[in-house]
C-alpha cells in the first residue's frame, strides 16, 4: 500500500467532509478514493469516518490520527523540496572542510558570483571524501593529508593562520587551540598537533563541532582559535593549514559541470592566502 497517497485521501476527505467534493479536490472519481480510505482503514484496523445519508463525520480516531497524517504529508513535502536542491542539472555541488572557519563564506562567493548555482556542503573532510566518491558531491576543498585514493586531486597549497583572540607573546604562551574534532580528518589533525608541539605549544586542543563552537570557546576565554588569513596578515609562528581541491576521476564527472572552472576559481582564492604549495 502506497500510505502516503492514502494518507492524501483521509486529509481530504476530513477537510471537504463530503467524499464528491474531496474526490473533485483531487482530481479523481469519487469511487477509487471510497475505496482507498476503505483500504486505509482496513490496514489500519480503525474506522476513520461514519457514513451515513446526512454525509460523512470523523470519528474520534480519525480526529486523533488526523494530525500525524498531515504531519507526515508535510515532511514528504519538505523531503521532496530539499531533495530538488540537487536535481537542477547544472547546479555545482561544492563541499568545504567545516575548519576553515572563515575561509569557508570567500570560497563559496568566489564560485556562486556570475558562476552556477551552488549547493554548498560544510562537514569535515573526511565525511566530504565519502558524499565525493558516492557522486554526491562535485568539486571539494579538503584539509591535507588525507586518502584521496580513487579521485583526482591537486596540488597541496599552504594556508597561513593567525592566532585569534591574538597572544601578546609567542604561540608557548598560548591557551589550548580550539580544534574540529579529530575524526574531520585524522592525519591532518595530528599533523596540526605535532606542528603546535614544534612551535612550542602545549599541544593541549580543545575539540569543538563546529566555527560557532570555537568562537564561543575563544570568546569565553577557554581557547584561542587558528583563522585562516592572506598572506601579508599571517603569523610566521602559528602552523598553517595543508588543503587540496579534489573531484571525481573525469569518467566519473557529470558533463553539465565545468569541473575545470570551479577548481580553477577556488584555486585562486587559496593561492591568495597561501604561502607555498607542493606537488604529491
Amino acid at each position: 500500500m502506497d500510505i502516503l497517497r492514502h494518507l492524501r485521501f483521509f486529509t481530504a476527505v476530513a477537510d471537504a467532509r463530503h467524499f464528491g467534493d474531496a474526490a473533485r479536490d483531487l482530481g479523481m472519481t469519487q469511487p477509487p478514493l471510497s475505496q482507498g480510505v476503505r483500504r486505509l482503514e482496513e490496514r489500519l484496523g480503525v474506522r476513520l469516518f461514519d457514513r451515513d445519508a446526512r454525509g460523512v463525520r470523523i470519528t474520534a480516531a480519525g480526529q486523533s490520527l488526523l494530525p500525524s497524517a498531515r504531519d507526515l504529508l508535510d515532511r514528504e513535502s519538505a523531503f521532496v523540496t530539499s531533495a530538488a536542491e540537487f536535481s537542477v542539472p547544472n547546479q555545482l555541488r561544492l563541499g568545504v572542510a567545516g575548519d576553515l572557519d572563515d575561509l569557508i563564506p570567500e570560497l563559496i562567493a568566489a564560485v556562486a558570483v556570475g558562476g552556477p548555482a551552488v549547493a554548498p556542503v560544510v562537514d569535515g573532510s573526511v565525511q566530504l571524501v565519502d558524499l565525493l566518491r558516492d557522486g554526491a558531491l562535485d568539486v571539494v576543498v579538503l584539509r591535507h593529508p588525507g586518502a584521496v585514493d580513487g579521485l583526482w586531486a591537486g596540488e597541496v597549497l599552504v594556508v597561513p593562520t593567525r592566532v585569534v583572540p591574538a597572544i601578546e607573546s609567542s604561540l608557548r604562551d598560548a591557551a589550548p587551540i580550539a580544534v574540529a574534532p579529530r575524526h574531520h580528518q585524522p592525519p591532518a589533525h595530528d599533523q596540526l598537533v605535532d606542528e603546535l608541539l614544534r612551535l612550542g605549544h602545549s599541544g593541549h586542543v580543545i575539540e569543538a563541532a563546529d566555527a560557532v563552537q570555537r568562537g564561543a570557546l575563544a570568546a569565553a576565554g577557554s581557547a584561542v582559535r587558528l583563522v585562516p588569513v592572506p598572506t601579508e596578515v599571517g603569523d610566521s609562528d602559528s602552523p598553517p593549514l595543508r588543503l587540496r581541491i579534489a573531484m571525481p576521476l573525469p569518467a566519473g564527472r557529470r558533463p553539465e559541470v565545468d569541473y575545470g572552472d570551479a577548481a580553477a576559481t577556488l584555486g585562486r582564492v587559496l593561492r591568495r592566502h597561501r604561502v607555498a604549495s607542493h606537488a604529491e
